[in-house]
């Protein structure tokens, strides 16, 4: 009985192995957030061959969840493909442990704000049930960098997404003659926790508030030792 019980389990765990996926998709954004006033969007990933028993023809895929109408998006692998192809004709072999650093998944909003969900698959050329797939939210928002150059003068926007988990984006414009910027953030009991110089008249600030713990903060933004404006930002994990 223990040797019948005993080749089961090794039966159990050999099945295990075999459905143990080759490929993992790394350092890819799952939300990816601008302005619809924006020429591109984009996030780059990495693909890895994680099984160690041989090299893998790998082909890419798109899958069109849904989309905004008028908006466009293609992506890259090795090659760039646009609509109508959503498989990649060619694949890239990857040896075990070798990881293609230059995935590209790209969105042209147009000018339209809304959010479009697309799916990258990458699988095993010999065998399809053999991949890793990664959902990615493209958000445009409403909010361009003239929303808060109104007037002729120096403004910053609400930060989205808001809540934000790792990254903030912030829209500003400065008026002209200044000579030091920067957006300053605090935390509910008037701490300051953050401190970023802007370098450019107009743009959109990405902040890292990956290492803040989750709570409400004010963000102000001071041009030449004045502060301009104050605007509330909220964080989770």
């Amino acid at each position: 009985m223990k040797k019948i019980v005993l080749g089961f389990s090794l039966m159990i765990a050999a099945a295990g192995l075999q459905a143990q996926n080759s490929l993992s998709v790394l350092s890819i954004d799952n939300a990816v957030w601008g302005s619809a006033e924006v020429t591109l969007m984009q996030t780059v990933g990495t693909v890895e061959n994680t099984n160690g028993l041989g090299p893998i023809a790998v082909r890419a895929e798109r899958i069109t969840i849904d989309t905004i109408p008028g908006t466009q998006n293609y992506f890259c692998w090795e090659q760039c493909y646009e609509p109508p192809i959503s498989i990649s004709p060619t694949t890239i072999t990857l040896d075990p442990g070798q990881r293609m650093d230059q995935f590209y998944a790209d969105y042209k909003p147009n000018g339209i704000a809304g959010v479009s969900t697309l799916q990258y698959c990458f699988y095993d050329d010999t065998n399809h049930a053999d991949s890793a797939c990664v959902t990615v939210r493209f958000t445009a928002s409403p909010l361009g960098v003239q929303d808060v150059f109104r007037g002729n003068q120096s403004g910053i926007s609400e930060s989205y997404p808001n809540p934000a988990k790792t990254f903030a984006n912030i829209n500003y414009a400065l008026n002209s003659g200044w000579s030091k910027a920067e957006i300053t953030v605090f935390s509910m009991l008037g701490s300051k926790v953050k401190n970023v110089n802007l370098t450019g008249d107009q743009g959109t600030l990405k902040m890292d508030v990956a290492n803040l713990p989750s709570g409400m903060y004010f963000y102000t933004l001071n041009v030449d030792g004045k502060g301009i404006s104050t605007k509330k930002m909220l964080v989770t994990k």
